[in-house]
């Protein structure tokens, strides 16, 4: 083997690398945002099952805290009449890089990002 052999296994290398390193990292944000759209419709499911059997909504009766250590989950004031909520996904450690910021779903099923000028649609699907 020669050096110019050599040098250009390195070369091919590190284009591959260039190129595979960036595209894994985009899948892992996605994958994360992924796994937190399951839990924040898991927390609402949960929400409304207890609006049917007790007429409202009551945040302090599901425990939205899970394993996943790539968003933090919680839940925004709901009004005093308990007929409304908005569960959050917030994005921390290596997920803060996520394009499409905090994921919101609220009681009436909306769907929001805390991030300006990206598509809700895309962020909620999983692109």
């Amino acid at each position: 083997m020669t050096l110019v052999e050599l040098l250009i296994v390195m070369t091919v290398m590190g284009i591959l690398l260039a190129i595979a390193v960036p595209a894994y990292s985009s899948y892992v944000l996605r994958v994360n945002r992924t796994e937190a759209i399951n839990v924040l419709l898991q927390a609402a499911m949960c929400q409304e099952r207890i609006r049917a059997s007790q007429g409202s909504y009551d945040t302090s009766l599901c425990d939205i805290n899970t394993s996943n250590l790539h968003y933090r989950l919680s839940y925004q004031p709901i009004n005093s009449r308990g007929l409304t909520y908005v569960v959050t996904a917030t994005p921390v450690g290596s997920q803060s890089e996520e394009r499409c910021g905090s994921l919101l779903l609220s009681h009436d099923g909306s769907k929001r990002t805390s991030a300006a000028g990206v598509s809700v649609t895309k962020c909620w699907n999983g692109r």
